[in-house]
């Protein structure tokens, strides 16, 4: 079975559901490909969100306010992006110019 390291920018509800849908890929007996949630971007690190994600998510080795560092780790390989449409295009082309495969 392949892994598939993830990151995700933003800590919300979107973020969120994409980890609990991510740890229910994993029941799906077809699949060829397992989630792995390695970093987590929000803009606030003093929220009960990022607590959330530490309590959830036993892969999760980084933390971080800047979604530049995030791209900027090498065991990331896909990053979801969970931020206000808005920030969309900022953040959807950091992470094509760094290499990474985009969902959200």
């Amino acid at each position: 079975m392949q892994t598939i390291r993830f990151g995700i920018i933003g800590a919300g509800m979107m973020g969120r559901e994409f980890a609990s849908a991510a740890a229910r890929w994993l029941h799906l007996p077809e699949l060829t490909i397992r989630p792995e949630i390695v970093a987590l971007c929000n803009r606030t690190l003093d929220t009960p969100k990022i607590e959330w994600f530490r309590r959830n998510i036993p892969t999760l080795t980084q933390v971080t306010s800047d979604y530049r560092e995030l791209l900027g780790n090498p065991a990331v390989e896909a990053v979801y992006i969970a931020v206000p449409h808005n920030l969309h295009e900022e953040s959807y082309v950091a992470a094509l110019e760094a290499g990474k495969h985009l969902m959200g």
